[in-house]
């Protein structure tokens, strides 16, 4: 995340005003922290696995991906604007922007001065966790994890009893509109949300799209009462949606609200400033080389896109034979990375000391010896043919206990769905943080390139 300093340094230096509104697409960052973490630092230094954090996680992508989920009637797509263009680079109003009193000006798309010089204003914004606003007038500072393994936009109401603030206050809004469907998420941890799907005006870094859907909740418990947000906001496609209602990223690209109909995610590492998510655009300054993009696969469940999953050959261990295909499902939403069970099992087979560790952690999880963890070869996801390294100190989660000499590994074996090569894999922030991702909603398809940290 770009510190507030900075921001305000940047936008002095271009001499940016207060920002205006226009009424056309654009394209706007998010800075936001980098994610969960299901490790912690021992007083003496030590890498500890956070058991309890991983157990959370584990619930939630068993809920998140239940093969009943697929099951419920698809919200409306609308139309989809499948633009066939390559995603707009705000990096280049970067570069453009030589004077704080010279009109910027750019070409992409119809972009005209007035619009690109409030683009600019308002692509950094000062923005912690996802604040969002909402309802009329605007409610701002409602905090959010910004989700692609889920469809749903829920946060908490003023009413609702054991929630995490901020809260949205419905009687305040003059759009707000109510109704008697019920909305409720459970985990297999035990979390839980409830209330009923309601309606308002819903603003992302000066995205509006009114009527929006969402979940409005009346009650939390479990981990849902821990912070450090209150809601979630879900990026991925209509049919996913438990509400019934278009995500908001889908209405608005097809309201034509965006430059490009993307968005791309960068997330820094080890709680570092920087990690942002960049709607209608790409940025360039966040990765090196060029982006190389896959289409996106139905063949997992049954011809409907519910994800943004690409047919992956596997993983493999320095190289070696894969552990199995599977359709990979880019999640932000989760932390670790989850593959069917008998993969895990053949994958750790390769690596040098590895065990289960079921019995002190829990199904599905693999320990490898602590002492040789800065000798292990690389452990490669391979899509297209081409290999994307998970980042070793990403993929070790520490020691088992304090003082143990046994680590715990960052890739769980679980059994989401699906068979052969057409099971899913969930493919979460431990390897997200090496990849820059652009998920490209105009084209049906997700684009990778080196992360820099």
């Amino acid at each position: 995340m770009l510190t507030l300093a900075l921001q305000i340094s940047i936008l002095a230096a271009l001499g940016i005003a207060s920002p205006v509104q226009h009424p056309k697409r654009g394209a706007y960052v998010v800075p936001h922290p980098a994610g969960k973490s299901v490790t912690t630092r021992s007083p003496s230094g030590e890498l500890i696995f956070n058991k309890e954090a991983a157990l959370r996680d584990h619930a939630t992508v068993i809920k998140k991906y239940h093969p009943s989920k697929r099951a419920a009637t698809a919200a409306p797509t609308g139309k989809r604007a499948l633009d066939g263009k390559e995603p707009f680079d705000i990096a280049s109003l970067r570069r453009r922007a030589t004077s704080g009193t010279e009109p910027l000006t750019d070409d992409y798309d119809g972009i005209d001065e007035r619009e690109t010089t409030s683009l600019m204003q308002r692509m950094i914004l000062p923005v912690y966790y996802g604040s969002i606003s909402m309802g009329t007038p605007a409610q701002t500072g409602i905090t959010v994890d910004f989700d692609t393994g889920s469809s749903d936009l829920w946060v908490p109401l003023s009413t609702c009893k054991g929630c995490f603030p901020p809260l949205f206050t419905t009687s305040k809004s003059s759009t707000y509109k109510s109704s008697t469907t019920k909305f409720s998420i459970t985990y297999e941890d035990g979390s839980s949300a409830s209330g009923t799907v309601g309606t308002d005006t819903v603003t992302v870094a000066g995205i509006t799209v009114a009527s929006q859907g969402f979940g409005a909740i009346t009650s939390e418990s479990g981990s849902f009462e821990d912070g450090p947000t209150s809601g979630l906001l879900g990026l991925g496609f209509p049919a996913n949606a438990e509400s019934g209602k278009t995500p908001w990223f889908i209405n608005a690209a097809n309201e034509g609200l965006l430059t490009s109909n993307v968005f791309s995610e960068y997330m820094a590492r080890n709680g570092a400033t920087g990690s942002e998510l960049c709607f209608g655009c790409i940025d360039s300054t966040k990765y090196s080389g060029a982006i190389t993009y896959y289409p996106l696969s139905t063949a997992a469940t049954s011809g409907t896109q519910y994800y943004w999953n690409v047919v992956s050959s596997g993983f493999n261990y320095n190289g070696g034979t894969s552990s199995g295909a599977f359709s990979a499902v880019v999640d932000t939403g989760t932390t670790l990375i989850y593959i069917p069970t008998s993969y895990a099992k053949a994958l750790y087979a390769k690596i040098p000391g590895a065990a289960s560790a079921a019995s002190t952690v829990g199904t599905g999880f693999y320990s490898f010896p602590c002492s040789s963890a800065a000798t292990l070869g690389p452990i490669n996801l391979v899509i297209g043919g081409a290999s994307y390294a998970v980042n070793m100190a990403d993929f070790n989660l520490g020691q088992v206990s304090s003082g143990s000499s046994s680590c715990v590994g960052g890739i769980i074996g679980e059994d989401i769905g699906g068979t052969g090569s057409n099971q899913l894999a969930i493919i979460g922030d431990e390897w997200i943080k090496s990849w820059y991702t652009v998920f490209d909603y105009g084209n049906l398809r997700v684009g990778f390139a080196s992360a820099l940290h």
